[in-house]
């Protein structure tokens, strides 16, 4: 392994999913730096993510099972730093099978944790999310220090695997990222995330069906997201390791009736079929400062450059079957 204070390898597992393949690629933008790649590719995207990546030089990528730790211990000997993205994401998702989601989100997690420490890992990123704090007063900005009320499964794995970090970590440096609700294009596109869907939705079919329009959520593009990890595993050690850090902007909450407004503007056919909910067990808007103030992060693009994006492509063919499975979850 390098010894110098910036990764040279970088471990990153999920890298042929959403935000995976876009993480991938900005690490592989910096000529200094060589990844290597591990996903299951069991879902309907397979590889799509890292697709055009096979055969780059400084990428080299291993269908691996997160569960099976005999073939990852070899890679993390190599490793300098590990993103740690593999999971069963989202609640649809993890109800559907909740013993695969809670022994690939927490035992699978802490498992490697526990070998990237006695791997010698330079710093083990978490990619954890803001769900973690489930519901909280809407003139309240939520910032890293509030409690953590997860309420659904998928954020409870998130918060077990950040406690263990906390608890037992032995020594690995490691950082957990609280992810804003992604969206905007990647090479392994999704729609079943609120942007993504609405735009499409309203792009298609020209009517939305909203629920709960008056909730709030932080959202940050992938690409951003993509960045805060770089920037992170180039930091200098004091300030980021055993740190937790909210990744967004805190100007980028938004309630989905906000996103109807933002969607109206630009196809003005657009109309919306509303049905009132009166409790959403997730909603929250969240205080971005301490990663801005901390480690010089902004985001560099925001919701509607996102909506813009995906018409953009909409509007070329880009995207013929939208509802396909691959686009999913």
């Amino acid at each position: 392994m390098s010894t110098d204070a910036t990764p040279k390898t970088v471990l990153v597992t999920g890298a042929a999913g959403y935000v995976g393949g876009a993480l991938t690629r900005r690490l592989l933008a910096q000529p200094e730096t060589s990844v290597i790649g591990v996903d299951w590719c069991r879902m309907a995207h397979g590889a799509e993510g890292v697709r055009e990546l096979l055969g780059h030089p400084r990428f080299e990528f291993h269908r691996a099972d997160v569960r099976e730790v005999e073939p990852l211990r070899p890679l993390l000997k190599r490793a300098d730093g590990l993103v740690h993205l593999a999971a069963i994401v989202g609640d649809p998702a993890g109800k559907r099978d909740p013993d695969l989601t809670r022994a690939i989100n927490i035992d699978a997690s802490t498992r490697l944790a526990q070998e990237a420490g006695d791997a010698g890992v330079g710093h083990f990123i978490f990619v954890s999310t803001c769900s973690n704090y489930g519901v909280s007063d809407a003139d309240t900005l939520v910032t890293e220090d509030a409690d953590l009320n997860p309420v659904s499964l998928y954020a409870e794995t998130k918060v077990a695997v950040e406690q263990f970090l906390a608890e037992k970590a032995n020594g690995l440096p490691y950082t957990a990222l609280r992810l804003a609700t992604v969206y905007g294009s990647a090479p392994r596109m999704r729609f079943d995330l609120t942007v993504n869907q609405f735009t499409i939705e309203a792009f298609t079919e020209g009517v939305l069906s909203i629920f709960g329009e008056q909730f709030w959520r932080p959202y940050c593009h992938v690409s951003d997201l993509a960045r805060s990890v770089v920037t992170v595993l180039h930091a200098d050690e004091e300030r980021v390791a055993f740190e937790v850090f909210n990744v967004g902007d805190t100007s980028e909450n938004y309630t989905k009736r906000m996103m109807y407004e933002l969607l109206k503007e630009r196809l003005p056919e657009l109309r919306a079929e509303w049905t009132t909910i009166d409790e959403d067990p997730r909603s929250y808007k969240v205080s971005f400062e301490r990663i801005r103030e901390e480690l010089g992060f902004e985001v560099t693009k925001r919701v509607p450059d996102g909506m813009d994006e995906i018409l953009s492509r909409a509007r070329l063919g880009v995207y013929p079957d939208p509802m396909a499975d691959r686009f999913r979850n």
